[in-house]
């Protein structure tokens, strides 16, 4: 029966207990989003008997529901502190950037592709711990910035090589201290008196490594055997090629000096023509101000008459003279001018040497000679014309005569060399004999049988400096003799040059 008053009233309280659950939810859910829980048409009612009964937000019959009150936007307020910032209300500084508009639509892309994150300032004053709790500076935010691309990072020229010469050295001034201290220790006072030289000695006197049968960098291709065997691994050789340190030369060739510029003879007129006009304007200048006497006026046989009109008529053999003497004088002044620009003979001798010590300042040329015989009478000629241009051309070097074969070394500049080079290859004749002398038919005889005298350049080179202050011969009585002198200057080489050169196979 719907008039039932009893079942309405049950029908009542089972849509409020319902509405009642509804509500319950809603602010569960505001509240776990920070809000006040609002439920559009209903106001929470706490002084109504309804709420009382566990029937919150229900308004009985007779009571009138309040209306609700709308919220209104209100902008923050503007706060400053004493120095005309702008700040918020815990009194943290607001800073008010504004933001870059870009107005191109490659920016626009841009911009809105790449989403430019900037981390919050800390606050070093500590007073914003919770924020500065959760920001990890381990951790790195985009920056939107291309990373660079790994690149081949290639090893510095002798880096490991100046490494471990830079450890070598440490070590051995870390053994030197080692054994400065020892010594102090087990003399105790009397270390004081002990020198620096003595620790030296101590560390010289150390034995040296033996020299090993076979380097390291061979044991893969001959073993441990020794470079006698004459099995070579040639399975370790490889189609790759080891390239050594490229080493400096001992001295650097000087730059080609500039090409000159070569005029052709129109040329050359003009250019004199030009400097001769200058230097007259110049003159005219100097006149004109002053500054020097007005010069005398050039009178010639061919002109006299023009330039001295007057003076020629009234008496014109004594002009005649007067023009003679002049002449004279300005050809003497003339050829004294030369004179004193003309170098003397010392001069000249010392403009010479100078030129010829400059060639060498940077390197010297060696040439080295083979020549048959320098020992027998028939070449004292050449003995004396080598002798004697090599001093004069001021070179150095040596001459070794031995009964069999003779060796020249002449150490000198590239133009002096050319000379001497002429001399020996050219002028002497060192087949010829001297007509002059008398010699027994016995002489002859031996001069037949012997091989016809030659001079071979057998080397050209060029060394630091020159090994020989002077040129002179020197007479060896051996072989050995002969290696002695030139071990002396350090270039015993020279001889295994010449032992080894073939006169008939050069020719």
């Amino acid at each position: 029966n719907t008039n039932d008053p009893s079942r309405v009233s049950k029908d009542a309280i089972a849509k409020a207990q319902r509405m009642a659950a509804i509500q319950a939810q809603i602010a569960q859910q505001m509240s776990k989003l920070g809000q006040a829980p609002v439920v559009p048409g209903i106001v929470p009612l706490t002084n109504v008997p309804g709420a009382a009964q566990g029937l919150p937000g229900l308004v009985p019959q007779g009571l009138v529901q309040p209306p609700v009150k709308k919220e209104t936007f209100m902008p923050a307020p503007l706060i400053l502190d004493d120095k005309g910032r702008h700040v918020d209300a815990s009194g943290k500084e607001v800073s008010l950037k504004a933001a870059a508009v870009s107005t191109l639509k490659a920016n626009l892309r841009e911009s809105n592709a790449i989403q430019m994150v900037e981390p919050e300032p800390l606050n070093k004053g500590g007073k914003d711990t919770a924020a500065a709790a959760i920001v990890d500076p381990r951790m790195s935010l985009p920056t939107g910035v291309r990373a660079k691309r790994a690149t081949f990072t290639f090893v510095e020229d002798s880096r490991y090589i100046k490494r471990a010469e830079k450890f070598r050295t440490k070590m051995a001034v870390a053994e030197f201290n080692n054994q400065l201290k020892k010594m102090q220790e087990d003399k105790g006072a009397e270390a004081a008196k002990d020198t620096l030289a003595q620790v030296n000695l101590a560390l010289l006197k150390k034995k040296k490594e033996p020299v090993p049968d076979v380097e390291w960098w061979d044991v893969t291709f001959v073993g441990t055997g020794g470079y006698d065997t004459q099995e070579v691994n040639k399975d370790k050789v490889m189609h790759y090629v080891e390239h050594p340190i490229p080493l400096d030369p001992p001295a650097e060739a000087a730059e080609p000096p500039p090409l000159p510029m070569f005029l052709t003879k129109k040329e050359r007129k003009k250019l004199r023509r030009r400097t001769r006009m200058e230097r007259e304007t110049q003159r005219q200048e100097m006149v004109a101000r002053g500054l020097m006497a007005p010069p005398e006026p050039k009178v010639k046989i061919s002109n006299m008459m023009r330039v001295l009109a007057a003076d020629a008529t009234a008496d014109p053999t004594k002009i005649e003279q007067e023009v003679r003497r002049q002449m004279k004088l300005r050809l003497k002044n003339h050829e004294e001018r030369n004179a004193a620009r003309k170098k003397t003979d010392e001069e000249k001798r010392e403009k010479k040497i100078s030129k010829l010590e400059k060639e060498t300042e940077e390197e010297t040329t060696v040439h080295l000679y083979k020549v048959g015989d320098l020992k027998s009478r028939h070449t004292k000629q050449a003995r004396y014309k080598i002798d004697i241009n090599a001093k004069q051309l001021h070179l150095h070097g040596t001459g070794i005569v031995t009964d069999e074969e003779s060796l020249l070394v002449v150490e000198g500049g590239p133009k002096a060399l050319a000379k001497f080079h002429k001399l020996v290859m050219k002028r002497i004749k060192w087949g010829a004999q001297d007509e002059d002398e008398e010699e027994d038919e016995d002489e002859m005889k031996d001069d037949e049988e012997k091989a016809e005298n030659f001079c071979r350049l057998v080397w050209e080179g060029k060394v630091t400096k020159a090994n020989f202050p002077d040129f002179r011969f020197e007479a060896a009585t051996s072989e050995g003799n002969a290696r002695d002198i030139l071990r002396r200057k350090g270039v015993e080489h020279y001889w295994d040059l010449i032992k080894s050169y073939d006169v008939d196979a050069q020719r």
